[in-house]
């Protein structure tokens, strides 16, 4: 294992599943995957992905048993390698794709992606087209159709990836402190009137009982407005995403209608209703801060309900969140773009001549018969059956102690992301709670005129001109000055909008529109 690249590797031996067992499966669903295809002895499949800044797959050692247990059950001596995650991610991908030392299974975010540039072209990975119709009959039949068009897996007609998935197709919700709206007598809000009035009453009260009148705010704020969009897409444009508008596919933070949402956000910092400080907010001091009691309201993932928002785990004793709809007017609503529900795609090394057995994994990982491990994890150890019913408990320490459960529904898991599986939900004390968010959810999500679009070659050496809030960008370079009053809205806009279109804005346009031409045969 190299430690100096901070990877974590697992290599198990394991018995075979009897002959007896296997020649026993029926049904609909393929299992021969499940002992690696029938071969005399189990396979080594290496796999390579991101720790995700998961807890347990940061620190995982080797003899880790819950490895142990999927290679029991998928039949594959399973090697996982974590490396880092966001820019450390791309950046140790890149060195590895540079060396050519590549595993039998690697995690990217498409086979487009940057960090293998050409890759299709130059053969790099396999056409897994004919053995999916092969080897992978519950890859066909359990992941969106949708999911299969997308070019991050496909690419002239063959499918060079197998998709991992998001747990759900919407998760974006708002989070509000539902104790305080009690306190206040206050009810839900549902349009932008409506969160003012509730920002402007937790303004004047000690809502967190510390004494100070001047640490709560309305809407709390995390840096680059990452899961802080609440209130765009009710001024008719969100800046993260491409509308079609008169024939042409164009970002939604070049519209006019930006001024008001920008004159909005400029209220809501005026009057001290967002933190000030939320343009160096930084994610762990924004966890941290809402559950110290600075936050009445914020935007985050229904999946995380059980983890990040237990409210066990507040500095505030009987805390009571409730998940909202995104605030609505006649010019529009939501938070979160339509997307393809894609977390990330496996792809498969040429080389390796391992094609086959991966599919095969898969095939296994996508079968019911995997369903309680990804779920609930190890049989006695971190669930048990009662009456014939399965007790498992996220707050036992088996599953809580270094997100132990994360682990195995998560990083482990080759579909993608676990957390909301029905089995999971069935055992939850929360499941209705979280059952009524994912709902909520899919109302929260806004139509994808640029749904599948790939990355535009005319903004690849341009990150300044990137669509939406990232940092760095001429648009929240221009929101920052105008919502802290150092720029007048109008005349910065409109300045703001002539220098993205003069730096490449406007062949971005011309790109995404021919793509979206041609992707709708247009």
């Amino acid at each position: 294992m190299n430690r100096t690249k901070k990877t974590v590797a697992s290599v198990f031996a394991v018995s075979l599943v009897a002959a007896t067992a296997l020649a026993g499966c029926g049904g609909k669903e393929d299992k021969s995957a499940a002992n690696g295809g029938g071969q005399a002895a189990p396979k080594n499949l290496s796999i390579l992905l991101s720790h995700s800044n998961a807890k347990y797959a940061m620190q995982a050692k080797d003899d880790d048993r819950y490895v142990k247990e999927l290679s029991k059950q998928s039949g594959y001596n399973a090697k996982y390698e974590f490396l880092g995650h966001g820019d450390d991610f791309t950046q140790q991908m890149t060195v590895r794709f540079a060396s050519g030392e590549l595993p039998d299974m690697i995690r990217t975010d498409s086979i487009d992606s940057t960090m293998h540039p050409g890759a299709v072209d130059k053969g790099v990975f396999e056409d897994l087209t004919p053995l999916i119709d092969k080897y992978g009959p519950n890859l066909k039949k359990k992941i969106p159709a949708e999911a299969w068009s997308s070019p991050k897996v496909s690419k002239n007609g063959k499918i060079y990836a197998i998709p991992a998935l998001a747990a759900l197709p919407a998760t974006r919700v708002v989070y509000i402190r539902q104790d305080w709206l009690d306190k206040l007598g206050m009810q839900q809000p549902k349009t932008p009137d409506d969160y003012l009035k509730f920002f402007e009453a937790v303004k004047k009260q000690d809502m967190n009982g510390n004494g100070d009148l001047n640490d709560e705010y309305g809407l709390y704020v995390r840096e680059n407005l990452i899961y802080s969009n609440l209130f765009f897409s009710n001024f008719g444009y969100d800046p993260n995403m491409w509308y079609l508008k008169n024939g042409q596919l164009q970002p939604g933070m070049i519209q006019p209608e930006m001024k008001d949402a920008i004159k909005f956000w400029k209220t809501l910092y005026d009057n001290n209703y967002i933190n000030q400080n939320l343009f160096t907010n930084k994610g762990a001091d924004w966890v941290a801060g809402i559950k110290q009691g600075k936050g009445g309201a914020w935007i985050h993932d229904v999946t995380n309900y059980n983890s990040d928002w237990n409210t066990a785990n507040f500095v505030e004793k009987n805390v009571k969140l409730s998940m909202l709809e995104a605030p609505e007017t006649a010019k529009g609503k939501g938070i979160a773009a339509q997307g393809d529900q894609i977390y990330f795609v496996w792809v498969v090394p040429t080389k390796n001549k391992k094609a086959e057995d991966v599919i095969k994994f898969l095939n296994w990982a996508w079968s019911d018969e995997a369903d309680d491990f990804f779920a609930m994890g190890i049989k006695d150890y971190n669930y048990k059956v009662e009456g014939g019913k399965p007790v498992w408990d996220a707050n036992e320490p088996a599953n809580k102690d270094n997100d132990a459960n994360i682990f195995y529904q998560l990083s482990l898991n080759p579909r993608g992301d676990g957390r909301m599986l029905d089995k999971v939900l069935d055992v939850s004390p929360n499941a209705q709670a979280i059952k009524g968010g994912v709902q909520i959810a899919k109302k929260n999500l806004i139509k994808n005129d640029a749904l599948h679009m790939p990355s535009l070659a005319s903004l690849k050496t341009h990150p300044e001109l990137a669509i939406g809030t990232g940092a760095g960008t001429l648009f929240l370079d221009m929101f920052a000055k105008v919502v802290t009053g150092k720029e007048d809205v109008d005349s910065s806009f409109d300045k703001f909008v002539a220098e993205w279109k003069r730096r490449g804005g406007d062949e971005a346009i011309k790109e995404a529109t021919d793509w979206y031409n041609k992707f709708n045969k247009k």
